[in-house]
């Protein structure tokens, strides 16, 4: 069993703590570490994380994201409410890295992406190699990392890969952005279990027809 720290206890701790601090070693550091962390409970656990806090967070993050596109809340607030939400994330991975499934839940996890989705692209383009790096981690889904990698590539006028990414064109109506290797764009959706673009597209009021060879 531990022994509770009481006030000589801690009296000692302190002296210990000053003996060690004159050596300024690095060992002397890592005694203290372990004596803390063996001998005082309350120590060990104030270095737990509190992941039931970061995930009502998000929790919070993902309903005001969707409030706004929904029609739940005014879309006038959109951008503050974006990036508001964007600080929070960005000071979550700051500190912790881009949180995965197994650190603060799926929902969670997809809350990180949805606020990145809806961020700029150079914050996009900052980000995307942290989430490349999670997905091949299973700790995101690839399904996201497609929809997040088109988004970028059409921010920089450039070919889509996997056909998720609707514009605009000049007469207000909207059309699929271009797509590369587009005669085998169904073969990679079909890899991250999306349905083929013919069926997507429908979704927006586009009749899809994928090209011949």
């Amino acid at each position: 069993m531990h022994t509770p720290i009481g006030d000589n206890s801690c009296k000692f701790v302190a002296r210990y703590f000053s003996a060690l601090l004159r050596g300024y070693s690095f060992m002397s550091y890592i005694k203290l570490f372990l004596f803390l962390f063996i001998f005082y409970p309350g120590f060990a656990a104030s270095q737990q994380i509190d992941t039931t806090a970061i995930k009502n967070e998000l929790a919070a993050i993902f309903e005001r994201d969707q409030k706004t596109r929904t029609g739940s809340d005014s879309a006038a607030f959109m951008q503050y409410i974006d990036s508001c939400n964007l600080a929070t994330i960005e000071s979550l991975v700051a500190k912790y890295g881009w949180p995965g499934k197994s650190f603060v839940g799926a929902k969670g996890n997809y809350t990180v992406w949805l606020v990145i989705q809806h961020a700029d692209l150079a914050t996009q383009e900052k980000y995307l190699p942290l989430m490349k790096e999670s997905v091949a981690k299973s700790e995101s889904r690839p399904v996201d990392l497609a929809y997040l990698e088109d988004r970028v590539k059409m921010r920089k006028g450039e070919r889509q890969l996997y056909g998720t990414q609707v514009s605009f064109n000049k007469t207000g109506g909207q059309e699929i952005w271009p797509i590369e290797d587009e005669i085998n764009v169904n073969a990679r959706r079909a890899k991250l279990g999306l349905e083929p673009m013919e069926e997507y597209a429908k979704y927006f009021g586009i009749e899809y027809k994928l090209p011949v060879k």
